[in-house]
């Protein structure tokens, strides 16, 4: 027995439609909405900047005296192994 080739058709899938972000009415709302998120993330950068900037300046201020502390400390080393040589 021979067997028949089938064609069998296939259809292309259609795409999903995108929802629509505004629906009837309320597009007020979605603004209001989307500006208060808005001032919110602005807020928090704001609030993060301060926070970051307070710890660089308090690292700052460690990394200045540290180096302070180490340049007067090999002065006074130095000074000392001069003043024994001569």
């Amino acid at each position: 027995m021979a067997r028949k080739k089938v064609k069998v058709k296939v259809e292309p899938k259609q795409a999903p439609q995108p929802e629509q972000y505004i629906q009837e009415g309320g597009v007020e709302a979605h603004i209001i909405a989307d500006m208060l998120r808005i001032e919110s993330i602005t807020a928090e950068l704001r609030e993060f900047k301060d926070d970051t900037k307070a710890r660089l300046d308090k690292l700052e201020g460690w990394i200045v005296a540290i180096v302070g502390i180490t340049i007067t400390t090999l002065l006074a080393t130095v000074g000392t192994l001069i003043g024994t040589m001569l």
